[in-house]
C-alpha cells in the first residue's frame, strides 16, 4: 500500500519588505517609484526580492510591488489593462494568453537589447512574441527529461537507451525483472505531461503551430501526434505504467521511485531538490540520473528547458526609461548573478554562474545540451495539459480509440482558440 507524502507548506507574506533608503548620489527629488504587477506567490521569490533589493540601491528608485492574488491574477491584471490601468512593469509567463494583454501595442521592443544573445537558446523562443522580444525572461528554470534509477540499471545491466526502441527494449526488460517501468501520476492528468513528446516535432516544423493558432490544422493532420497517441496506448498495455496508472497520483511520486518500486519518471531535474525527501526512502536523489524522454515522437529522445516568467516594460507609460533601465539591470550578469547566488535552478542565462545545478544535469550535460528543446506548449493557443492528460488516460485506460483521443484534445484546444477570437 502506497502511503501518501505529508506537504507541509511554509506560508510567505504577501506583503514584502521594501528598499527605504535610495542611493546615496539621488537625491529623493530625483528618484521615481514605478509599479509592478505579479502573482504574488512568485513575487515572494528570493531572488525577485534581491534583484529589486539592489536595483532599488543603486538607482534610488522604488519599486511599487503590487502581488495579485495567485488563483486570480491573470484575471485581475487583465481587467485592470482593459480599463487602462497598465503598470510600468508587469510580470507574465510567456505563454499564448499574453496575446490578451496585447503585447506589441503594450511592451517595450527589446529586440535590440544587448542582453538578447545571454539568453539560453531553449529559453529565448519564450520571449518572443510575432518575432520581437517582449521581455526579459528572470525565473527559475529547470531540465526535464526522463529521471532514471542508476542503480538499478546498474543491477541488470541496462544500457542508457539513445533510440525509441532501446527505450521500449529497458522498459520491457524491467517488466521481466518486476520492476515498474514508468510512474506517471495519470489521476492528476497534468504529469502525463505529453507537451514532451511535442517539443522536437513543433521545432522542426514551426509552420504547426502558425497553422494550429490560425485554426487551418488540426492535431489529427499531424503524423506525429498520432504516434505519441499511439505509444501512450501502447504503453500502457505492455503495463509499462503499471497496473494502478489510473489512480496514481503526484502525491505518491517520490515514494514509488525511492523505495525502487518503479525505475522511471518524466519530470525536470529540481524535482529532487523541491520536491524529493532522499532520508526518507532507499535511493538517494544522487541514485538517478537523467536521460531523454522517448514517447513515439522523436527516435534520439529530447529535454525541455524550463518554462519562464516575462518582465515586460510598458512602452506607453511615463516612467518608460526608467521601466526599461530596470529591466536592463535586472539583464547585467553582475545583478543576476547575486540575485541567482546558491539558488538551485537551471540557467536562464548564458553567463550565469552562481547558480547551482541538479547533479543529474552535471553528470549528463553534453547529451542535454544537445538534445534539448524549448517548450512548445506556451506557443500553442489553448494548450492543455490537464484536458489532454484527460483524454490520453482514457486511451491508456482503453476507454477510446487513439482517433476518439485526439478529438477530444482538438475539440478543447479549438473551444479556447475560437473563444480568443470573440
Amino acid at each position: 500500500m502506497r502511503r501518501k507524502k505529508n506537504l507541509v507548506v511554509i506560508g510567505t507574506a504577501a506583503a514584502m519588505a521594501m528598499s527605504v533608503l535610495g542611493a546615496a548620489n539621488v537625491s529623493a527629488s530625483d528618484s521615481v517609484t514605478l509599479s509592478l504587477y505579479m502573482n504574488a506567490d512568485d513575487l515572494a521569490k528570493p531572488y525577485i526580492q534581491k534583484i529589486i533589493s539592489l536595483y532599488e540601491e543603486e538607482s534610488g528608485n522604488k519599486i511599487d510591488q503590487q502581488g495579485l492574488d495567485r488563483d486570480s491574477a491573470e484575471n485581475i491584471a487583465l481587467t485592470k489593462f482593459t480599463t487602462g490601468d497598465i503598470p510600468d512593469i508587469y510580470v507574465h509567463f510567456g505563454n499564448s494568453n499574453l496575446s490578451n494583454f496585447n503585447p506589441i501595442g503594450n511592451f517595450v521592443d527589446f529586440s535590440d537589447a544587448d542582453w538578447v544573445s545571454d539568453i539560453e537558446d531553449s529559453i529565448l523562443p519564450q520571449a518572443t512574441y510575432d518575432n520581437k522580444i517582449i521581455g526579459l525572461p528572470f525565473w527559475e528554470a529547470s531540465h526535464s527529461g526522463c529521471l532514471y534509477n542508476k542503480k538499478i540499471f546498474e543491477e541488470l545491466n541496462l544500457a542508457v537507451p539513445t533510440t525509441q526502441q532501446e527505450f521500449d527494449n529497458v522498459c520491457d526488460t524491467l517488466l521481466e525483472n518486476d520492476i515498474q517501468p514508468i510512474y506517471i501520476a495519470a489521476a492528476d492528468s497534468w504529469p502525463i505531461a505529453y507537451q514532451f513528446a511535442l517539443d522536437p516535432v513543433m521545432e522542426e516544423h514551426p509552420e504547426y503551430i502558425e497553422k494550429l493558432n490560425n485554426n487551418e490544422m488540426k492535431y489529427a493532420d499531424i503524423p506525429e501526434f498520432t504516434d505519441m497517441v499511439t505509444w501512450f496506448q501502447t504503453a500502457a498495455e505492455k503495463g509499462y505504467f503499471g497496473q494502478t496508472f489510473a489512480s496514481d497520483s503526484w502525491d505518491y511520486a517520490s515514494e514509488v521511485l525511492g523505495t525502487g518500486e518503479a525505475a522511471m519518471m518524466f519530470c525536470w531535474d529540481t524535482w529532487f531538490d523541491t520536491d524529493y525527501d532522499s532520508e526518507s526512502f532507499d535511493y538517494i536523489a544522487d541514485d538517478f540520473g537523467i536521460m531523454p524522454i522517448f514517447m513515439g515522437t522523436c527516435d534520439e529522445g529530447t529535454y525541455e528547458g524550463g518554462n519562464v516568467n516575462l518582465f515586460m516594460a510598458n512602452k506607453n507609460g511615463e516612467r518608460v526609461e526608467e521601466a526599461t533601465e530596470f529591466i536592463n539591470f535586472m539583464a547585467d550578469p553582475d545583478n543576476y548573478n547575486k540575485a541567482f547566488e546558491g539558488v538551485s535552478t537551471a540557467a536562464v542565462f548564458k553567463g550565469q554562474t552562481t547558480n547551482v545545478n541538479s547533479s543529474q544535469y552535471e553528470e549528463n550535460k553534453e547529451n542535454v545540451d544537445k538534445l534539448i528543446r524549448a517548450s512548445c506548449s506556451p506557443k500553442i493557443v489553448g494548450y492543455n495539459g490537464t484536458e489532454g492528460g484527460k483524454a490520453l488516460l482514457q486511451v491508456m485506460s482503453g476507454d477510446i480509440s487513439v482517433e476518439e483521443c485526439i478529438e477530444l484534445i482538438d475539440k478543447d484546444r479549438i473551444a479556447t482558440l475560437e473563444s480568443f477570437a470573440e
